[in-house]
């Protein structure tokens, strides 16, 4: 670790918000947040979304600026719902995120059963946790990943199921004041992630969890924060 502690040792939160801010992904989600009318369906959709997002055709920036750009232009989600009854037709839109992903250039794989993760999802819905709760989970994100994982049925620290509270963070941010993630929540392990561990790993860390839990620790970056850092890095790093 300590050659990679060295590498990364110049960056801190603010880099690592720098470098998410410049991310086209949060660029095209911005854009749908400004563009989009029905805002109420905003954080719940993209949240939706996150969940379906693994083994893509493509790359995730070319999936996210798909999405944003099928859901401001088609604007199948509008007019906006009304009322604090209005919730249970809300759950439409995942009806219409199936539409999209069924058609989508860059989400072309396990459709079967990304659907049947949507129709989980809607539990969120059934039990109205979610809607008038945003700002809430916004800012208590441990309940959040808890309440998510109990409705997906996964373990908290599930790659899907941080990515995304990850991602409900990252656009949330468009709508209330900045809050840096939770230091207990951790990192999103993918193959990436796994090939710098074996990499930088002397034999101290028996799981990569550990590792990027005192990587975290020692660079004072909450974990989800320096994920963003080691994805810009990570053919210097790897290298």
């Amino acid at each position: 670790m300590k050659e990679l502690f060295k590498k990364l040792e110049k960056y801190s939160i603010s880099d690592a918000i720098k470098i998410e801010e410049s991310d086209r992904q949060f660029i095209a989600l911005k854009n749908l947040y400004e563009k989009i009318e029905n805002k109420e369906v905003y954080l719940p959709l993209i949240t939706a979304n996150a969940l379906i997002c693994y083994q893509l055709s493509w790359k995730w920036e070319d999936y996210r600026e798909e999405f944003s750009d099928y859901f401001w232009k088609n604007n199948p989600l509008n007019p906006p719902c009304q009322g604090e009854n209005s919730w249970i037709d809300k759950k439409n839109f995942l009806e219409e995120l199936k539409k999209f992903f069924e058609n989508s250039k860059n989400n072309k794989r396990f459709i079967d059963t990304k659907k049947w993760r949507l129709d989980k999802f809607e539990n969120f819905f059934e039990w109205n946790l979610f809607f008038w709760r945003e700002k809430f989970f916004y800012e208590n994100m441990e309940k959040f990943l808890e309440e998510i994982s109990k409705i997906m049925n996964q373990k908290k620290d599930a790659k899907t199921i941080v990515f995304a509270v990850k991602m409900f963070w990252y656009w949330a941010r468009n709508i209330f004041d900045f809050k840096k993630y939770p230091e207990e929540i951790k990192i999103p392990i993918d193959s990436r992630l796994e090939n710098l561990f074996e990499k930088h790993n002397s034999g101290s860390y028996k799981n990569s969890k550990k590792f990027y839990e005192e990587l975290s620790k020692k660079l004072k970056i909450p974990e989800l924060h320096l994920d963003a850092i080691l994805w810009v890095n990570y053919e210097e790093l790897i290298n």
